[in-house]
């Protein structure tokens, strides 16, 4: 279905065959595209925390300024099919490994002579695409923006202790052995349900402060990163309201396990002169964010982090 949207862009859903499951992606393309854009969402989510219903948010931003961009729901999420169950197989690995790079053979079929591809992740995004970064540093990738990315959890509050040990880790992991994936909607506490294997390779690395080994080969990830050439100058961006999921320090962790120089932070929040205090959602879907801190992420992929 091929729609058109105030003569700036025009959107179009699709599907895309991965092994034996059907990808949904929601594609806005501009009247003449310069860049793509592939934008990978989180845990317990799917694509719409890019896009809303009414065509508002980062994708469709981005699109009026230009760049083609390609939203999928990963496995079992969102619109893609099947749906999450206690059948669903799917791990880490497969979203680094396979989906990904799906997607971006897609993107590149629509442009045989060559176009610059950019990747914008939220959450857990960020550490997928940083994964699949690491096995393929020869992929040129122009460059990123990462919001509230961070891989392992730090910080040692109460509401973190209450939310992510008791909550996250023990009551999920009891629920996801009862319902044989991670029930995440019917717990109230994320947009999407999440296969077993994911939620628990996941968990892994979030409790795993010195170490970053795929639980499924032994890669290490950071040794990787220590090796690698070529990494794409990334934008960190997360919000004063992150208390735990995205908190500064635990982006800033990440940023040195990467260790690419080229990287930036933002900290959003009114303190440095921004509209408002972000939290983990609104960093991406508020209101303020249209002529506040997208037009900086627009200026960085127009640039390539430059």
């Amino acid at each position: 279905m091929n729609t058109t949207i105030d003569k700036q862009f025009t959107s179009e859903d699709k599907y895309i065959a991965v092994g034996e499951d059907q990808l949904y992606v929601k594609r806005y393309i501009p009247s003449t595209p310069k860049e793509a854009i592939l934008m990978v969402h989180g845990s317990i989510e799917g694509g719409r925390i890019f896009y809303s219903l009414n065509d508002k948010g980062i994708a469709p931003y981005l699109a009026a300024q230009g760049f083609d961009v390609f939203v999928p729901d990963f496995r079992g999420r969102g619109k893609s099919r099947p749906l999450v169950s206690r059948n669903s197989k799917s791990r880490q690995i497969d979203a680094i490994e396979e989906e990904i790079p799906a997607i971006i053979t897609e993107i590149k079929q629509y442009y045989p002579e060559g176009i610059s591809i950019h990747i914008i992740a939220h959450s857990w995004g960020g550490v997928w695409t940083l994964a699949h970064l690491a096995r393929h540093p020869e992929l040129n990738i122009a460059s990123m923006c990462f919001f509230a990315t961070k891989r392992s959890i730090s910080l040692k509050t109460f509401k973190k202790r209450f939310e992510v040990d008791f909550i996250w880790r023990y009551v999920a992991g009891l629920a996801t052995k009862i319902f044989g994936y991670f029930p995440a909607k019917e717990m109230r506490i994320g947009q999407e349900n999440e296969p077993k294997g994911v939620y628990e390779d996941c968990k892994k690395w979030v409790f795993d402060l010195d170490n970053w080994v795929d639980p499924s080969d032994n890669f290490n990830y950071l040794n990787a990163f220590k090796r690698a050439s070529h990494i794409p100058p990334t934008l960190y961006l997360t919000g004063k309201r992150e208390y735990y999921l995205g908190h500064k320090y635990d982006v800033i962790r990440l940023m040195k396990e990467v260790g690419n120089k080229k990287d930036k932070f933002i900290y959003l929040a009114k303190e440095t002169g921004h509209a408002k205090d972000y939290d983990h959602i609104n960093i991406c879907t508020a209101k303020e964010a249209v002529t506040d801190h997208f037009p900086i992420i627009r200026d960085w992929l127009i640039n390539k982090g430059e």
